[in-house]
């Protein structure tokens, strides 16, 4: 039976349906549209090419050999040689092939538009690279956010049919690029963008992970629940903390938190109190990353850029993108001002004076137990300030004048994408705390299974076997279980509160 393809026309290509295609290799194939628009493209640049008009990139150098006219025998493989020169390998790590391949596809995804100007049959080869299954070697930090010149030059070499020195090439047959293809390859952010858009997902699901251990804290703390409702907003404080406020109460729903005479105390400590608030700035923010990145996937960067109205090239900044990267700083400020407070809310359900529990949550009487004998307190503690130092910002850290100060602008998206790369690694971990914490308190309190909210139910069953209550200082606990199992995503519900 024949597969069927994917269509792309350069538009609609959101960040879920970007992580849902980069997970195997997938047949593609360009709208009859978009076809059309890269045909007449190339028919625009061909006729520039004729005219003997001077083009960046394809009959002059690139950066600061912009002035240098190529031309004669030289112009023929001009596109090869500057795609091998400009894909140094450099030691490092590798990104993960689920990047590449959206990088690809956010590439084939600009060709669309036929702006770029390249021929139908380098889309044709773009497109066969992602079926193949097998993708270039492609490494991290090697791009500074005004065009990811390295690592698309890297995947590149896969169109080209060769490959890092000892690994085999992908596509066996080889291929030439006309001129003006190898800048229009190259003068996109597809790296800085995949990933982010990759991340974007993950971070959704880390969001929702920290509105269910908020959930379980206040299970474990027995909070009250009136301060997250929506009387309590004083009005409407945006989509997001809408969000938040729904997530909340649907993992609540059916607990005893519900009661009025259930609350202990007439008012709760402000990170118990304010969960909304917090979660909701970062859901506000996301949302607003979510814009930011897949405007930019969505619309074509190159230089210079084809406009088929006017049948004109003109020289473009377009790769110059600063929002992405001013949108996930943002985002990253917001995630460690979340696992900030997820932190504070496991501390006040482990602390005596708060709970009335014994301290640390021990057994009655026992001078060593619970929480505090496992040192989830100093490890969390340790991790958020990992977290705090990745989450500043990165927009402002200038690299200097490259290419001689004619590229004298950088973006650091990809840079910004690592480090909230790393702010998530950690809030996993934080939220995993506050979790296992909650857990804790619940069982120190004995409450049956089916007086908590249908979310914390489904935390309180899966995680008080993991939890080694009753048995401290006789097994080593184990937490990389616990935490593989909150980021498997088993313990969100399916579908999500709307």
């Amino acid at each position: 039976m024949k597969q069927s393809s994917t269509v792309i026309n350069g538009q609609g290509l959101t960040i879920h349906r970007l992580h849902a295609l980069s997970k195997q290799a997938t047949q593609l194939t360009l709208s009859a549209e978009a076809a059309e628009r890269v045909r007449q493209g190339r028919d625009i640049v061909e006729r520039a090419l004729a005219a003997g008009q001077p083009i960046y990139g394809a009959t002059t150098g690139i950066g600061s050999q912009k002035s240098v006219a190529v031309s004669g025998d030289a112009l023929a493989n001009f596109s090869n040689r500057m795609i091998i020169s400009e894909s140094t390998d450099y030691p490092g790590e590798a990104y993960p092939s689920e990047v590449v391949r959206a990088a690809l596809l956010i590439l084939i995804n600009n060709t669309a538009s036929g702006a770029t100007g390249v021929r139908p049959a380098l889309v044709e080869r773009l497109i066969e690279l992602y079926a193949a299954g097998p993708l270039p070697i492609v490494r991290r930090d090697t791009s500074n956010g005004v065009a990811d010149l390295t690592p698309l030059s890297q995947l590149s070499l896969g169109l080209l049919g060769i490959s890092f020195e000892g690994s085999p090439a992908i596509l066996k047959n080889s291929f030439s690029l006309a001129p003006k293809e190898s800048v229009s390859l190259i003068d996109n952010n597809a790296f800085g963008l995949a990933h982010g858009a990759l991340t974007l997902v993950e971070v959704e699901q880390l969001l929702r992970t920290f509105d269910l251990a908020a959930a379980t804290s206040l299970e474990g703390f027995r909070g009250g629940i009136t301060a997250h409702l929506a009387g309590a907003a004083g009005g409407f404080r945006g989509r997001g903390q809408a969000r938040a406020r729904e997530s909340l109460l649907h993992h609540l729903t059916g607990s005893d938190l519900h009661r009025p005479e259930t609350a202990r105390f007439l008012q709760d400590p402000m990170s118990l109190r304010s969960i909304t608030q917090v979660q909701g700035a970062a859901y506000e923010a996301w949302e607003w990353a979510q814009t930011q990145f897949e405007n930019e996937i969505n619309s074509t960067s190159d230089n210079p850029l084809v406009d088929l109205a006017t049948d004109t090239l003109y020289s473009s900044s377009s790769m110059a993108s600063m929002l992405p990267t001013v949108a996930m700083d943002t985002l990253r400020q917001t995630l460690a001002k979340a696992a900030q407070q997820s932190i504070e809310r496991s501390l006040k359900v482990q602390s005596a004076p708060f709970t009335g529990l014994p301290v640390g949550l021990a057994a009655e009487g026992e001078a060593d137990g619970g929480v505090v004998s496992t040192n989830l307190h100093y490890i969390a503690s340790a991790r958020l300030g990992t977290l705090l130092a990745a989450a500043a910002p990165v927009l402002l850290h200038y690299v200097g004048h490259m290419s001689d100060s004619v590229e004298d602008l950088t973006s650091l998206t990809p840079l910004s994408v690592a480090q909230t790369q790393t702010v998530i690694e950690r809030a996993w971990e934080l939220a995993t705390v506050e979790l296992a914490v909650g857990t804790w308190a619940i069982a120190r309190r004995g409450i049956p299974s089916d007086c908590l909210g249908v979310g914390v139910r489904r935390v309180h069953q899966a995680l008080l076997p993991l939890l080694p209550i009753g048995q401290e200082g006789q097994r080593v606990f184990q937490m990389s279980p616990i935490v593989q199992l909150v980021k498997s995503g088993h313990l969100l519900p399916t579908v999500q509160p709307t």
